[in-house]
């Protein structure tokens, strides 16, 4: 049963992809002009796909209300993002390093691109999506990752951003319904649970560390500002307005996802207090569903995958031709760079295959690459956002010095200090060298 369901959604999204196939760069990556409505869906459910789901139910179970710090974060963020939604609108640019080659020149642009394929890692997703496939299918785990990678791949690779998009609200709305078919055994049992919980799991601060609350709370903070597939639905926006609404809604649609996620950790915690992986928890609880409701369960954790992937693999492959073999290779046709664009869908989807074969869990995956993005990232988008510009070569040296190093201490690790402190360390310190960030017009 479970297997004829997904082979009827992969064809449909597949279908999708088809009826949308880009037959340009620019259509591969900016798609349609967005609708207000469409906003919503599409950023709703980018920003909420199976690693927040799945993850922020796992964590619930294991640290109980410390998943705050992996939740209230992220919506500061996008409310700070708000101040500066009208400045990304009117840009009308094509890519977030398009967007930031204006304030650095084109060096940053191509820099920044490159490093950009590190967010767009969706190894966190094929986890995730593995994990589900094993449990309602006879697959094992890597196998399942390995069927879960090509579903992701194939609609992106061949429609790009509008193809995204008409996935995006299919998926949204799919979404919605699993989470309808789940709150009933969230709510009763969740809010049972939580009232007899031990004081340690009502807590935020009994199981995380003061690093790991200042981790997670200053990468979900800062996410937004710095989310490439953000910044290209708000240049495609109808208006700087449509773009804000969508935000505000979105909010508080993750508000209601939320609370849904934690009464679920909650319920899964009192139903299955031993349980080997935290990452199945919410998993366990679709298995105990009726039979529809169960398969409604079942396609709504795909389409909760695909929307994330979608977004990301999309966004670092586009910025890939666009941002890189353009300038690099200015004699490539547009059909050239748009098959550029696909072809590195599947190089990123295929490098997310392997790191989701090394991690094997949920939120180290997205942690991981989330890390690198930041350190390098966050000082010149902020400057530049705030109307203050770092000096071109210094904006370079601070996104190789801060994602280098990050990577560089992820790997050695040789004293017990998170990467991100140590990579936004470097990026800060030559920020301030060089020339203690002059005060610029804030108009583009």
């Amino acid at each position: 049963m479970s297997e004829a369901v997904l082979f009827i959604y992969v064809a449909a999204m597949v279908a999708i992809g088809i009826k949308a196939r880009a037959h340009t760069l620019e259509r591969f990556i900016l798609g349609d002009q967005l609708s207000t409505r469409a906003m919503v869906a599409t950023v709703a459910s980018t920003f909420y796909g199976a690693s927040a789901i799945l993850g922020g139910v796992s964590l619930t179970y294991q640290v109980g209300l410390g998943v705050l710090w992996f939740i209230l974060p992220f919506y500061l963020g996008n409310v700070l993002l708000i101040l500066w939604v009208s400045k990304i609108a009117r840009a009308r640019k094509c890519t977030l390093p398009d967007f930031l080659g204006d304030f650095y020149g084109r060096e940053f642009a191509i820099a920044s691109a490159i490093l950009l394929t590190t967010l767009c890692l969706i190894p966190e997703e094929i986890i995730a999506g593995g994990k589900i496939l094993a449990a309602f299918t006879a697959l094992p785990v890597e196998a399942a990752m390995g069927v879960m990678a090509f579903v992701l791949i194939a609609p992106v690779a061949i429609g790009g951003m509008k193809a995204d998009v008409m996935t995006d609200i299919a998926q949204f709305a799919l979404m919605l319904l699993m989470l309808g078919a789940v709150a009933p055994a969230a709510f009763g049992p969740g809010i049972r649970a939580a009232a007899g919980l031990p004081a340690e799991m009502r807590d935020p601060f009994a199981f995380l560390s003061i690093q790991e609350i200042v981790v997670l709370t200053t990468l979900l903070f800062f996410l937004p500002l710095t989310s490439a597939p953000l910044y290209q639905r708000f240049f495609v926006s109808e208006s700087a307005a449509s773009a804000r609404k969508a935000v505000v809604a979105s909010i508080a649609i993750w508000a209601a996802i939320d609370l849904i996620v934690v009464l679920s950790g909650f319920a899964a915690l009192s139903a299955f207090p031993a349980l080997a992986d935290p990452d199945l928890a919410l998993i366990e609880i679709g298995q105990t569903l009726p039979g529809l409701a169960r398969g409604v369960f079942f396609v709504g954790l795909l389409a909760a995958i695909m929307s994330t992937v979608n977004s990301f693999l999309q966004s670092g492959a586009a910025s890939l031709a666009y941002d890189v073999m353009r300038h690099l290779r200015p004699a490539l046709t547009s059909e050239q760079l748009l098959w550029v664009s696909r072809v590195g869908v599947v190089i990123l989807g295929l490098a997310s295959l392997g790191i989701a074969l090394w991690f094997q869990s949920i939120v180290p995956a997205l942690l991981f690459t989330l890390t690198m993005w930041t350190c390098g990232m966050l000082a010149p988008t902020l400057a530049a956002l705030a109307g203050k510009r770092l000096p071109p070569r210094a904006a370079l040296i601070c996104l190789l010095s801060g994602a280098g190093s990050a990577l560089i201490w992820q790997v050695w690790q040789p004293f017990d200090v998170d990467p991100l402190f140590v990579g936004l360390g470097a990026s800060l310190v030559v920020a301030i060298i060089a020339g203690n960030l002059p005060v610029v017009d804030a108009d583009l």
